[in-house]
């Protein structure tokens, strides 16, 4: 009866297919679970090093700039590197980067610069402590770059039919790593601090990498036609080719719609959301409230996916259905939220409406939106799978998040944010529908976008 509740729920997946999913999930919740861990402390740290409600606005309109570079070194480095090679470069330098930077939380006096040093001059500028903007911006990164390279590794190991059957199964785990990284954040910070979080982050991310060579130790035939892959598509693009392909491939840039728009939205409805909160809670107080946000989000991704809803509604209704369903949530949490507003609900509640909307808006993204829109890579080249995606989800998640930011400098916010955000859900659908209909074309005909 077990078996047959697992079948219908997650797809009727053998042995070894649970075994490939298993080793996945392993490098997946350490990057993801990992990630919301740090996640939770990143506005605290920034408000206290630096000041939220000012300055928050400006270090997300900064973080584009921040992620193009990125992209540049990234799209550059899948053309010189092997994959492993770049998941142990990429690991390295985040994990040594969190260790590091737990001395430094631990003792922020030694990342102050004094007046007398000869470098003062080229920081005297920079509002706050440095600290405080390298964490904000270091967390951006890591939550595209990193997360986005070990997706695009299953993608290029995974096929269609597998993926849609093992994807909820995969999302169960990455899930519920997500709600244990946040409980192990809150720990620590009521207990001990910010600097034992990142110093534990650290070790994590240097571990992860151990998963991905195991996978290809025992699925080899996988990985060799990854390479084959590689070898036929081996031409030499560019820097730019990724953000070329999103432009003249429309599948590709529906693509892009899809998987970023959802942030213009809620970067609205979080920076509203923190500012209310800060008008009445300490910086250690606003970390638990940002991590009861994040038990939130991954309490309803994680419950999503692990009744099988993912998965049930790829294979029952098809992607399409998952595509366009996410824009119409959005939309009716929006409208939900300013009601709430026009009643004259007072701060301390509506900080706690707009936590809620928060966690349905970015809870529904990782449980439903985000493996629909991984799918959506799979019958694509190699150079969408790495680069093109290098730049959705780096660089293009973080425009979309500037974009949303610029919003939040706009008065009064909720009237114009309610109006932005309505007007994004109605691009959206459209789109979706698009490329729903064009994932199902390429399955048909049995072609790839290159």
């Amino acid at each position: 009866m077990i078996l047959g509740i697992i079948k219908t729920l997650w797809g009727d997946l053998t042995r070894e297919e649970y075994k490939k999913f298993g080793i996945l999930a392993g490098a997946m919740m350490l990057i993801i679970g990992n990630y919301w861990m740090l996640r939770v402390t990143k506005d605290a740290l920034f408000s206290h090093f630096v000041g939220f409600e000012k300055y928050q606005p400006i270090a997300k309109m900064i973080s584009p700039f921040i992620m193009f570079a990125v992209v540049l070194a990234y799209s550059k480095l899948i053309d010189l590197l092997k994959k492993s090679h770049l998941i142990y470069l990429m690991c390295g330098f985040y994990g040594l980067s969190f260790i590091i930077l737990s001395f430094f939380i631990a003792n922020p006096h030694l990342a102050t610069i004094s007046p007398t040093s000869i470098f003062y001059p080229m920081v005297s500028w920079i509002p706050g402590k440095g600290i405080g903007w390298f964490i904000y911006l270091l967390l951006e990164t890591y939550g595209s770059l990193l997360i986005a390279l070990f997706y695009s590794f299953i993608a290029s190991v995974m096929t269609a039919d597998l993926a849609k059957k093992g994807y909820g199964f995969l999302f169960v785990f990455i899930q519920f790593s997500t709600v244990i990284g946040i409980l192990i954040a809150q720990f620590l910070v009521k207990r001990m601090g910010f600097a034992p979080v990142y110093l534990l982050g650290g070790i994590f991310v240097l571990i992860a990498p151990f998963f991905t060579r195991l996978y290809s130790s025992v699925f080899p035939a996988d990985v060799k036609k990854k390479k084959e892959q590689a070898k036929a598509d081996k031409k030499k693009t560019g820097f730019f080719a990724g953000v070329k392909l999103i432009i003249t491939r429309p599948y590709v840039m529906g693509i892009f719609v899809v998987a970023s728009f959802y942030e213009i939205i809620s970067t609205i409805i979080e920076y509203q959301m923190g500012k209310t909160a800060l008008m009445s809670l300490t910086t250690q107080q606003f970390a638990v409230f940002k991590g009861y946000q994040g038990m939130g989000i991954n309490l309803l991704s994680f419950t999503f996916v692990f009744i099988g809803a993912t998965s049930f509604f790829m294979r029952k209704f098809g992607l399409k259905f998952c595509l366009i369903t996410f824009p119409v949530a959005i939309g009716t949490v929006v409208l939900a939220s300013y009601s709430c507003h026009l009643f004259g609900i007072e701060n301390q509640y509506f900080m706690w409406i707009l936590l809620g909307a928060s966690v349905a808006i970015k809870g529904l993204n990782y449980a439903l939106n985000k493996p629909a829109s991984e799918v959506m890579y799979i019958p694509t080249s190699k150079d969408v799978k790495f680069k093109s995606k290098g730049w959705i989800d780096m660089f293009g998640l973080r425009a979309t998040k500037a974009v949303g930011a610029g919003v939040n400098s706009i008065a009064p916010l909720l009237i114009y944010g309610t109006i932005v955000s309505f007007g994004v859900v109605a691009v959206w659908v459209f789109i979706a529908a698009f490329v729903g209909n064009k994932f199902n074309e390429l399955q048909r005909d049995n072609k790839i976008v290159e």
